[in-house]
This record gives structure tokens, C-alpha cells and sequence, in this order.
């Protein structure tokens, strides 16, 4: 039995936030930890780069995970390519009512209705400065206070871009957790424009990428929609997707093996949008948990992938068992790394 098991035994018989708040708060103090769980050593040949973006392995962790930016250092050491922390607004926000985390361990999967607890901007920004050591792709993942007005919700986005757009290597602007009333509604083109517009004007001062994440219980036309304005508006593209409303165990969002067939489905379509743009990057997120669902990916034209929940439920073998997979196909191919893996798999123009 490796140590994850013995963790996830007894952790899975806690309250899920409990034991989540504690472990961010262990790995905070105590990077080093990561050593208990075999992690996945970087090594060059893991290395993928892709539209400025550089990553240690092909697997990065999705936001949610560290939404206060704590444990980045622990994180690295696990053997995650990229660190996505948040999502993070502008002030400092306690969320919903508790319980609003749910295991449904018979289906690998999470429910949540957390609603973006968070420190606020200024804390997370010193959070950053203090543990970051710009050794990893870091990701910041952005969004509106719970009362924030519509009218208002532009200038706060880009008031965060501005914040942290010199502190990490890209952004996502959240606008598709079901946990915040109303903020799907920005997934509308008359209320998103306004967003990215504000964005791209603090681009012009300082340039990073940024990625805009979207919901798996979206319409086909919404979707070309967004995708559209990535390009039309020259953002980076689109990270697919968030949690699922599409269940029957009450409020939030579900993640996790239950999301593959909803999310899966929305993720290709993106890259089919998206395929003839070679500007634009699909990051793949949501029930994703295995070697070939990442070659699929990359086939239909995405690029990276992010964990979650799968990294709950599985521990760290998880990416152990992913580079394994990985190993075995560069054998296969006599390719020597990832990167020329992945050009391997991209659709053929």
C-alpha cells in the first residue's frame, strides 16, 4: 500500500474542505512532503512548449486546488507541469454556506458549491511574491466578487489582469463556475465583450496570456461564440471546462469521472473551432485522467491538459502512471520527448 492510500483512507472519512484546508496548509510549510508520494521527477524530456507557454510535463494542476497560492512549491516538487491558483477576486470573499464540498467516491467524482472563497487580491498577490520562484509555469485564474455589478465587472477583471499580468505566465478569465449568481451569464456576447475589451486595453501596457474558461453545459452557438471572440479579439484561447451543473445531487458543480462525457464532448468541439487559428490554444480540463484521454486531446488539436479531481481520488501515481504511459510510446515511436510526441498526434493542416 504506497502512502496516498494510507492518506486518502483517512482523510476520506473527514469533512472533504477540513481535510483540503489542512493539506494546503501542510504542503505550505512543508514542501518537501511531496517526497512521500513517488512523485514524477522532471525530467527534459517531459518538457512541452506550446504558444510561449513552457511546461515541465504535459499535466498541469487546474485552479481550485490552491486558490490562495500556499503551496506552489509542493505542488512543483509532485511533478505537475504548470500550477493554475484562484480563482481570485478582487476582494477578499468567505464563499457559501458550508458543507459545500461532496465526495461521491462510487463515481471518482466531486460535487462543490464554494461560490470563490479567497484571501482577496492583495493577499494572494503577496502570497505569490513569497512563495513563487519562478520556476514553473504559473497560472492565475480571475473573477468577479459575488456582489459585484454587472456594469462593474469589466474594470474588476481588468483591475486583476493589471494586478497580477507581471507576476505569473498567463491568466483565465473565469466566467463559467455555476457557484457565483449570474456569472454564466458573462458566457453571453454582449456581456463578455466588455470583459475582454477591458482586458486587452491593459494588454497594451503589459502582455500576458489569457485564456478564457468556459462551462461544459454550454450550447453549440455559444461556444463558436467565444471561440470567435478569442480570435477576433487576439486572446491566447480557451480552457475546456469547468464543473458541470448537469446532475441530480443538489447545488454546484460536479468534477471528476462523472464530468468525462459532458466535458469531452465540449473540449473537442473547441479544438474544431479553434483548429485552423494556429494562434489560439485549447487547454484541456475535466474528467481527465488517463494517457490516451490526452492523446485524444492532442489528435483533435488541444495542447495542455489540467487535474483536479482525478488527483484527489488517484493521489500523485496518477501523473506517475501518465509518464509511465508516456515512456512506453515514445519507446514505441523511437520519439525522444514529449514535445515530439505531441507534434506527433496534432491533426494533419
Amino acid at each position: 500500500m504506497n502512502f496516498y492510500s494510507v492518506f486518502k483512507h483517512l482523510a476520506f472519512k473527514l469533512d472533504p474542505e477540513n481535510v483540503h484546508d489542512l493539506a494546503i496548509t501542510s504542503a505550505k510549510h512543508a514542501p518537501a512532503l511531496a517526497d512521500l508520494f513517488s512523485p514524477v521527477k522532471h525530467d527534459d524530456k517531459y518538457k512541452f512548449s506550446h504558444s510561449g507557454l513552457d511546461w515541465e510535463f504535459p499535466v498541469g494542476l487546474a485552479a481550485g486546488f490552491d486558490k490562495n497560492a500556499l503551496a506552489i512549491n509542493f505542488f512543483k516538487k509532485l511533478g505537475l507541469g504548470a500550477i493554475e491558483v484562484g480563482t481570485v477576486t478582487k476582494l477578499e470573499q468567505i464563499g457559501n454556506d458550508r458543507p459545500r464540498i461532496f465526495r461521491h467516491s462510487k463515481i471518482n467524482s466531486l460535487q462543490n458549491s464554494m461560490g470563490f472563497p479567497n484571501a482577496g487580491s492583495d493577499q494572494i498577490l503577496k502570497n505569490i511574491q513569497e512563495n513563487y520562484k519562478n520556476d514553473i509555469c504559473l497560472g492565475v485564474n480571475i473573477g468577479k466578487n459575488k456582489l459585484t455589478s454587472e456594469q462593474d465587472t469589466p474594470a474588476e477583471y481588468a483591475y486583476l489582469y493589471k494586478m497580477f499580468a507581471s507576476y505569473c505566465n498567463y491568466l483565465v478569465v473565469n466566467i463559467s463556475s455555476p457557484n457565483t449568481p449570474g456569472l454564466r451569464g458573462f458566457q453571453k456576447k454582449e456581456l463578455l465583450t466588455p470583459i475582454l475589451n477591458a482586458i486587452k486595453a491593459e494588454q497594451k501596457s503589459l502582455y500576458k496570456p489569457v485564456f478564457i474558461k468556459i462551462a461544459p453545459d454550454m450550447q453549440t452557438e455559444d461556444l463558436k461564440m467565444i471561440c470567435e471572440l478569442s480570435k477576433e479579439l487576439s486572446f491566447s484561447g480557451i480552457i475546456a471546462t469547468n464543473t458541470t451543473t448537469q446532475h441530480n445531487f443538489g447545488a454546484g458543480g460536479l468534477s471528476g469521472q462523472y464530468i468525462k462525457k459532458i466535458s469531452a464532448p465540449i473540449r473537442l468541439k473547441a479544438c474544431e473551432f479553434l483548429r485552423e487559428d494556429p494562434t489560439q490554444t485549447i487547454i484541456g480540463v475535466g474528467g481527465i485522467s488517463t494517457y490516451d484521454e490526452i492523446k485524444e486531446f492532442w489528435q483533435a488539436g488541444g495542447s495542455f491538459t489540467q487535474v483536479y479531481t482525478s488527483l484527489i481520488f488517484e493521489g500523485p501515481l496518477l501523473l506517475k502512471k501518465i509518464a509511465r504511459e508516456i515512456d512506453k510510446d515514445l519507446l514505441r515511436l523511437e520519439l525522444k520527448n514529449v514535445q515530439e510526441l505531441f507534434q506527433y498526434y496534432q491533426p494533419q493542416k
